[in-house]
């Protein structure tokens, strides 16, 4: 299954949006990610959070459709979005798309981090992406596919990345230790269709950003 979560910060151009929708097979808005939504009159499986951003009418509109409402205490352990995503895992989620999780705070993109290592160590797929980015993260080896020049980032997340090797790309790397504050990974770019990433341990973000 594939599961659609919409948060509450830059929203998706409407392309993005359709398109992901279009892919998923279950929608789920956190919060005022359902002002997104409204925009297009578009009514999400799941609405959950505590409601301490979502517009008013927005919430009185989906009250009114068959939309399930999920509405949580101010004072909780979970953010919004990390409730949207148990409840991806609750549904048997094979595959996670997060919308809004960028912009202005920088703290709460920040924890959005934390969505894609907890789903990656459920063996889950998951993605963070906005109309310039496109983020995900690994635990073992992969290919990622690209056009040439297209421009790609790798940072470990909280921990030393063992062994790294980059094959196809302008800068490639043998044998290195990629350590946390380490720069050389950032803007990397696609010589080759495809760029191989080995490692023997850690877990990798890998950044893709189109300007």
């Amino acid at each position: 299954m594939k599961v659609l979560i919409i948060s509450g910060g830059v929203a998706p151009s409407f392309s993005l949006l359709t398109k992901e929708i279009n892919n998923a097979d279950l929608i789920i808005c956190a919060d005022s990610g359902a002002n997104h939504l409204y925009k297009h009159k578009i009514v999400p499986h799941y609405l959950v959070g505590d409601f301490d951003s979502i517009n008013l009418d927005v919430l009185k509109f989906y009250e009114n459709e068959k939309c399930n409402i999920l509405k949580f205490p101010p004072e909780k352990d979970f953010t919004d979005s990390e409730l949207a995503m148990n409840i991806a895992f609750e549904n048997n989620a094979e595959e996670i798309v997060f919308l809004g999780c960028t912009g202005t705070r920088i703290d709460h993109f920040f924890g959005s981090l934390t969505l894609l290592y907890k789903s990656m160590k459920k063996g889950i797929k998951a993605f963070i992406k906005d109309n310039n980015n496109e983020i995900f993260m690994v635990d073992k080896s992969i290919i990622i596919k690209g056009s040439e020049k297209e421009k790609f980032s790798l940072m470990p997340y909280k921990n030393e990345i063992y062994r790294l090797n980059i094959k196809g790309s302008k800068y490639d790397l043998k044998d290195y230790n990629l350590k946390i504050g380490d720069g050389l990974t950032i803007s990397n770019e696609f010589q080759e269709e495809k760029v191989t990433i080995e490692f023997e341990k850690g877990d990798l973000l890998i950044f893709f950003s189109r300007d």
